[in-house]
């Protein structure tokens, strides 16, 4: 799919804050249609004076989610960018705030899924899901963020294998950091840290070259990936050291 040729019917979740808003003020600059999805009124309306068609829906309903997106007579490419991150500290591990975290950034995604799938097939279109690149390498701290991402990561790759034969594309995002509300909370140095409008350009310059993997900035990225096939001592040294700054 070239994004550059025509006008796309886009939906972007998490399209309210941080990347996805970027990305939906980005390509609708570019002329596209823009469904956007958030629960952010301001955001909301701020999208539709720039054009977009604001659509306000708790993605942690499956029920909505599917009937909403059912009322969109065509997507080319769905972006699924709504999460949250939460923090535990050791040693108590809080398995609400743990299964909160899983919960929303597996939830809105899946839900996001199903209810896009359907007009993908038809359009041949592609399906674009936000990962991390926390899903390389154990932080300590970020044992429920960083699970949520590592399944994220896993079920898009498969569904790059299981959705070829009905010629949906599938894209996996992996950024490092960004400056967005999310990264406001952290508390620890932020290497190579992005812009959004940085992340959105990655983003779509991956998505126009039909790209499965879209890593930035690959200073961080690549270095990650090969500490995360060293041996577990040594990463696990390296995230030990990182903790205590």
């Amino acid at each position: 799919m070239n994004n550059s040729s025509h006008k796309l019917n886009i939906v972007i979740t998490g399209a309210t804050s941080g990347i996805g808003k970027q990305l939906a003020i980005d390509y609708l600059a570019e002329g596209h249609n823009i469904y956007a999805v958030g629960r952010d009124d301001e955001a909301l309306a701020e999208l539709q004076n720039l054009g977009a068609k604001p659509v306000d829906l708790d993605l942690m309903d499956r029920d909505k989610v599917v009937e909403a997106f059912s009322k969109i007579d065509k997507i080319d490419l769905a972006i699924c960018g709504a999460g949250m991150c939460e923090y535990l500290d050791m040693p108590n591990f809080d398995s609400e705030a743990f299964m909160k975290v899983m919960s929303v950034n597996m939830g809105t995604l899946s839900h996001a899924i199903e209810g896009a799938l359907p007009q993908l097939m038809e359009s041949k279109g592609r399906l674009v899901g936000i990962g991390s690149a926390s899903a390389y390498v154990p932080f300590a701290r970020a044992e429920a963020y960083g699970s949520s991402k590592a399944a994220i990561h896993y079920l898009m790759k498969t569904l790059q294998i299981s959705l070829a034969p009905f010629d949906v594309d599938v894209s996996l995002v992996v950024p490092g950091f960004v400056e967005t509300p999310m990264t406001k909370q952290n508390d620890f140095p932020m290497p190579f840290i992005q812009t959004t409008k940085q992340a959105s350009q990655a983003i779509r310059d991956g998505i126009s070259s039909g790209d499965e993997v879209i890593e930035f900035p690959k200073k961080l990225t690549l270095p990650l990936k090969t500490l995360g096939a060293l041996p577990d001592m040594i990463w696990q040294q390296v995230s030990e050291k990182l903790n205590k700054k």
